[in-house]
């Protein structure tokens, strides 16, 4: 049934929350995949939309220097 979240690992795991039981419809965490894309997609949108200055420095500090919102083309 929670098979499509994005943090199941199988036989009822979360790879997101350290718990070792899935909490299914009580668990505030849960999201399909394709949530987690369109979600993330937005999130690219808005980063995207930010001062190349910024970008710079949200791409150093979180994601190793690389930009992904800058090669995808994004559209919600």
């Amino acid at each position: 049934m929670y098979d499509n979240c994005f943090g199941s690992i199988g036989r009822n795991g979360c790879n997101i929350l350290t718990v070792h039981k899935c909490l299914q419809d009580k668990c505030s965490f849960y999201k399909s995949t394709q949530e987690l894309e369109e979600d993330r997609k937005k999130a690219y949108l808005l980063l995207a939309a930010l001062p190349p200055d910024m970008q710079r420095y949200i791409s150093d500090k979180y994601y190793n220097g690389k930009m992904p919102w800058a090669k995808s083309k994004c559209s919600v």
